[in-house]
């Protein structure tokens, strides 16, 4: 099955250059109206609350569409501050309606304190980012979309590489039949984002380089019922030129959502299952490597109440193997919001609970019960400070959001951290071990505190700034020459998405 699968999808892309050419005719005698850029199905219901809502604050994503797909929050119809500036929907003005334009551009500096928990491993430097987009589209049923990007990092300790420089990759270059947000029936192939849930497979936007897959995707809709089938490979990102996938690590999936079985929800059960030539049997006991057959299977609920409560929960199980050994781990995550809308400020509580499971002994146990997230998006999902990723790991989390301005946000929230194992590591959000407690010293790893503000100047441009504290717990105390990490940045977003 698994090189059935690997055979339809290899054939599948190198057949899209002919596709395209042979598909370029149609645009002589088209006529219509512009599509949308790439915010369908597949990726604008990734975040955990419903119709797009993130359930804790806009920590990567500021209330209008700027930073991705999940823009359809609290974004206030009243007039912007300042006139708007989109160069680009100028242009597709003059453009046939057959051509659109997109542009976008990203600048941002960084700091960080105490990298990986060592004493003076300080860094600041510059994000640059920038992705020029066209899609050649037919009235509603073909498009073909192109996107260039490339994102530089300035004034950064060496070695420069993925994830901040990744100069002049291929983003996006696919060819779709149907549109999965008004059809029934739509097929995707080529490079492309997949989002369905960000918390185990996502696009991670916060990165420099972010991530795109080389997949095949189907989307089948009915009136309350959706279903998308895809198979995908991960691109890794290369410094130069063209970022390729990796032959043999593929990921195949099932991702389903049925809608308003309680009034305004979704239920989406889903299966995914990666295969990999080489993946590390146990990053926190040694580097050895094996062949990984993983399944996962879970359910994810998300709902909103009275318009002003937001709740819903993930329950996730993966089996299979990895190397010699047998894969049993979990994960489960609930949250909850509510917003005063009627209160000056208006301002937004929230709080969020987090699971994932460790291994009780990683050298010796023989089974990996070390929870893996795949490919998640990586800001905010423990934090700002981006410390850790969902394995091992127990979490708290309480916050608030308060909008004195209606295109200005304020957002702290406060968390706590436990190794769900203490004989196990603690992870990054790529998956690598950080700090291995070879004896018990206790679970708690440390709390963080988080501040940031987002601005909405115009349609196209917004601005914003962040600081966030962890401090170390008993977990670190005998295992880390620092136990405390504090990071900060400034930020400044510009997306023009050429819609006529």
């Amino acid at each position: 099955m698994s090189k059935a699968l690997d055979a339809f999808m290899s054939a599948s892309l190198r057949l899209l250059p002919l596709s395209i050419s042979a598909m370029l005719f149609l645009f002589a005698i088209a006529d219509g109206r512009p599509l949308a850029a790439q915010d369908d199905i597949t990726t604008q219901h990734g975040t955990p609350g419903f119709n797009g809502v993130f359930m804790t604050g806009p920590a990567s994503n500021p209330l209008s569409f700027l930073n991705g797909p999940a823009w359809r929050t609290t974004a206030n119809p009243a007039p912007y501050d300042f006139h708007d500036f989109a160069p680009a929907t100028y242009l597709d003005e003059k453009l046939p309606h057959w051509i659109d334009l997109q542009a976008e551009e990203r600048f941002r500096y960084e700091a960080h304190d105490n990298n990986n928990f060592k004493a003076g491993a300080n860094d600041s430097y510059l994000l640059n980012r920038f992705r020029f987009k066209v899609d050649l589209h037919t009235p509603s049923w073909l498009r073909i979309t192109a996107q260039v990007q490339d994102a530089r990092a300035g004034f950064q300790n060496p070695p420069l590489g993925p994830p901040n420089t990744v100069r002049w990759d291929l983003k996006l270059a696919y060819a779709e039949v149907g549109a999965p947000d008004k059809h029934w029936f739509s097929l995707r192939v080529g490079r492309q984002l997949i989002n369905y849930n960000n918390t185990i497979i996502a696009n991670s936007e916060w990165r420099n380089q972010a991530r795109s897959y080389d997949a095949a995707v189907l989307n089948l809709n009915a009136k309350r019922e959706h279903l998308g089938i895809f198979a995908a490979s991960p691109l890794v990102p290369q410094a130069y030129g063209v970022s390729p996938h990796q032959e043999g690590n593929n990921i195949y999936g099932a991702y389903g959502r049925i809608d308003d079985l309680v009034p305004h929800s979704n239920l989406e059960p889903f299966f995914l299952w990666r295969v990999q030539p080489a993946e590390v049997v146990e990053p926190a006991a040694a580097k050895t490597t094996g062949k990984e057959n993983e399944k996962a299977g879970g359910v994810r609920f998300k709902a909103q109440a009275h318009t002003a409560l937001d709740y819903g929960g993930e329950l996730i199980f993966e089996g299979g193997t990895v190397g010699p050994q047998s894969i049993g781990a979990w994960a489960a995550q609930g949250g909850a919001a509510y917003q005063f809308l009627d209160a000056v400020a208006k301002p937004r509580v929230f709080t969020q609970y987090d699971y994932a499971s460790g291994n009780s002994d990683p050298a010796t146990n023989g089974k990996h019960s070390t929870f893996d997230t795949i490919e998640p998006t990586a800001h905010d999902r423990f934090g700002i400070t981006d410390l850790f990723g969902w394995q091992n790991i127990e979490s708290v989390r309480v916050g608030a959001t308060v909008e004195p301005h209606r295109r200005l946000t304020f957002t702290v929230q406060g968390l706590d951290f436990w190794a769900a194992s203490a004989l196990d590591s603690i992870y990054n959000t790529s998956g690598s071990s950080i700090v291995y407690n070879k004896t018990a010293h206790g679970r708690h790893v440390g709390a963080e505190i988080d501040s940031y503000s987002w601005y909405e100047l115009n349609k196209h441009f917004n601005l914003g700034g962040g600081i966030g504290y962890f401090g170390g717990g008993q977990f670190l105390t005998n295992v880390s020459t620092s136990h405390s990490y504090t990071t900060y940045y400034f930020a400044l977003n510009f997306k023009d998405n050429g819609k006529k």
